[in-house]
């Protein structure tokens, strides 16, 4: 069985950018102006890319991709020699800057990490809940206990 993660997208700039492009192609396209059929397959990858994580629990293997619709590049690691998962609580600090004005955001993130004899690789991050249930179902799959799991909220 292979567990499928999407774990992001683009930021919304670029977002915004293919809505943009796709715009200037529709009012283009009414305009008659077939050059600008050229923005529409530009906008496609800004409005349909995504990075995620396979993980494929029979032969014990992961895949850091980015994919565009079912394309998913990415190279497959081992992770046959793979211990336990672990749950670890980080504080991330964020900057932001606008003009003068600068400001820092602290955020508690949790993160599961394969732990294993030479390494230990990040898989996930995010919130409390959907990460303690996300390492139940891995450690379920590939059938290796959590450590260090998160209390319930």
């Amino acid at each position: 069985m292979i567990l499928k993660y999407i774990t992001g997208k683009l930021p919304p700039n670029f977002f915004m950018l293919g809505i943009i492009l796709v715009i200037l192609g529709a009012i283009g396209l009414y305009n008659e102006e077939l050059l600008s059929l050229i923005t529409i397959p530009i906008a496609i990858p800004f409005l349909f890319i995504r990075t995620g994580i396979l993980i494929d629990c029979h032969k014990k293997q992961i895949k850091k991709y980015t994919g565009l619709f079912t394309l998913k590049l990415g190279n497959w690691e081992s992770i046959a020699t793979i211990q336990h998962l672990q749950i670890i609580r980080v504080q991330q600090t964020t900057g932001m800057a606008v003009l003068s004005i600068a400001r820092n955001e602290n955020n508690v993130v949790y993160k599961i990490r394969a732990v294993m004899p030479n390494e230990n690789i990040e898989l996930l991050s995010g919130e409390g809940v959907f990460i303690g249930e996300v390492a139940n179902q891995i450690s379920e799959q590939l059938q290796i206990e959590v450590k260090n799991s998160i209390p319930a909220d």
